[in-house]
């Protein structure tokens, strides 16, 4: 009998084995190179691809990459490149398509609606901030693994498995942050960027937003503002983590509101979201 219970346990760790060795990439002394616009993308790609592929990350911001020409040089020779509806994207996509017709250009946010929105002269644009948005990312996540699997099919097993957890993973985090702002009452806030919009509709909030793509708060809007938390009641303003705080101090001051860094472009994704949904919970 205990001849037999031996012979099952060592069945299973065999199994087992086995398994974890369909899941291990080919090991690659140098994992192929990819390029994406933002840290976040970054987050994604390395869920589902762990350490099978070489990151490079173009930007710290929305509007244009970095203004060291490595981190282009590294995109020029990326075999993907993932874009995610930046507007400075268009121009290196189609350098990319002209020069460097090899890297393949692959849209994460393919098959998701985007919002329209206006800028600051008016004109009508799309709205990429898709990314702050859990179910949203689960687009995201499926056309990366499309995209990876068709480029390295040797690694399908391994990128499969981690797909598959990492869209478990999203559909806890969007009921961790379901359940703290079910419970908010004043629904409505105050951004330095209107980033939150798909965040915002997905949770049931208002988004205000004092800035639109770089334009600076004059005295006139700061005393709009003050009127428009008075009106609304509003108690949270958040703002990106290197912006100047004099001014909203201000008002945090005068008008009895929180103010709250809120990384939208962190590498650390999840926690920045839990932060966020936090922020209303404590004070709305």
């Amino acid at each position: 009998m205990k001849k037999i219970l031996l012979f099952f346990i060592f069945l299973g760790l065999f199994n087992s084995f086995l398994h974890a060795k369909t899941l291990q990439p080919n090991e690659n002394p140098n994992p192929p190179l990819i390029s994406i616009s933002i840290a976040p993308q970054a987050f994604f790609v390395k869920k589902i691809a762990g350490d099978t592929l070489n990151i490079n990350i173009l930007s710290t911001n929305t509007h244009k990459p970095k203004s060291k020409s490595n981190s282009i040089k590294k995109l020029e020779k990326s075999e993907l490149y993932f874009t995610i509806g930046l507007e400075f994207e268009k121009n290196l996509t189609d350098k990319l398509e002209q020069k460097f017709p090899k890297v393949k250009i692959i849209d994460m946010q393919k098959d998701i609606p985007l919002a329209k929105t206006s800028s600051s002269n008016s004109k009508e644009i799309l709205d990429p901030f898709t990314w702050l948005d859990p179910i949203l990312v689960q687009n995201i996540a499926l056309n990366t693994y499309n995209a990876l699997v068709q480029k390295y099919p040797q690694n399908k097993s391994l990128y499969k498995h981690n797909l598959d957890k990492f869209l478990t993973k999203l559909d806890v985090l969007n009921l961790q942050i379901s359940s703290k702002l079910q419970k908010v009452k004043n629904k409505e806030f105050i951004t330095y960027h209107p980033a939150w919009s798909y965040f915002a509709k997905r949770y049931d909030l208002v988004q205000n937003h004092i800035e639109f793509l770089g334009k600076k708060l004059k005295s006139k809007d700061i005393k709009n503002l003050g009127a428009l938390i008075k009106e609304k009641n509003i108690k949270v303003i958040f703002v990106q983590t290197r912006f100047p705080e004099k001014t909203v101090k201000t008002l945090e001051k005068e008008y009895n509101v929180k103010i709250y860094k809120i990384d939208y472009l962190s590498y650390d994704w999840e926690n920045e979201l839990l932060k966020t949904a936090n922020a209303f919970y404590e004070n709305l």
